[in-house]
């Protein structure tokens, strides 16, 4: 009886929590304020305690599963749990030194794995997809190819700076400029319309609720004008 009270609160609270924590992020759009502190710091707080408690959750499960099977693993279970302790010593001015030694093992660690994925995505695969045929099976298609050959070949010749970019090397250089900024375009566009995209989903899951989301607004907006009005009024006339 009581979890299905519980979730039933949930479920009609669930849209006004909602709505509120998402107008308390966009009221940063009219400058910041507690409204945002709070939503920002209650986001932290919960994404802080979910890592927690999921981390926790999948060291005791792995302990039951498989570290607690032999002595040996009980050993090297203990001496992880050890390691991991010593990043608590950042917040120690005298035992410091001691939280060096998981962040060097975390950042070697990270620096071996990336490593393998960094060399086949950003150069093997990179490489590999400019050996593509120049006649296609469409005329579209080898204009396409003919395009991606031409353009990779100059912004080669663009980074060449053992000679000066004179003569033929001028021309190639003015392609791999128009290139480059057709490049850097296309992903500051794609970065937009991500970013309109989260706005848009937003924006129709608050006025999917409108009773929560006119009430919530009204309430944001009317303590920040409240608020602006009495700090005027506190502040000496020609005061910044």
């Amino acid at each position: 009886m009581l979890t299905d009270w519980l979730a039933g609160v949930i479920t009609t609270l669930g849209p006004w929590f909602t709505a509120f924590f998402l107008l308390c992020i966009f009221s940063f759009t009219y400058k910041e304020n507690p409204w945002f502190r709070f939503a920002e710091a209650t986001y932290l707080g919960v994404a802080t305690a979910y890592t927690i408690g999921f981390n926790l959750d999948w060291l005791l499960s792995q302990w039951k599963s498989v570290w607690s099977l032999t002595s040996t693993k009980i050993m090297l279970f203990s001496l992880a749990l050890l390691v991991g302790m010593l990043w608590y010593f950042r917040f120690s001015k005298k035992y410091f030194w001691l939280y060096r030694i998981p962040l060097s093992i975390a950042v070697g660690t990270y620096i071996g794995l990336s490593l393998r994925t960094m060399v086949f995505a950003q150069f093997l695969h990179q490489i590999r997809a400019t050996f593509i045929p120049l006649v296609a099976k469409t005329p579209m298609d080898t204009l396409n190819n003919i395009l991606i050959v031409i353009m990779v070949l100059t912004v080669l010749l663009y980074f060449y700076f053992t000679l000066e970019h004179r003569g033929p090397l001028r021309y190639t250089s003015r392609i791999a400029r128009y290139t480059m900024m057709a490049g850097f375009g296309a992903a500051y566009g794609d970065t937009v319309m991500t970013r309109m995209a989260l706005l848009i989903g937003q924006a129709r899951n608050l006025l999917s609720h409108p009773p929560s989301f006119a009430s919530i607004a009204i309430v944001i907006l009317a303590t920040l004008l409240v608020s602006d009005y009495l700090r005027m009024r506190r502040e000496p006339r020609g005061a910044k």
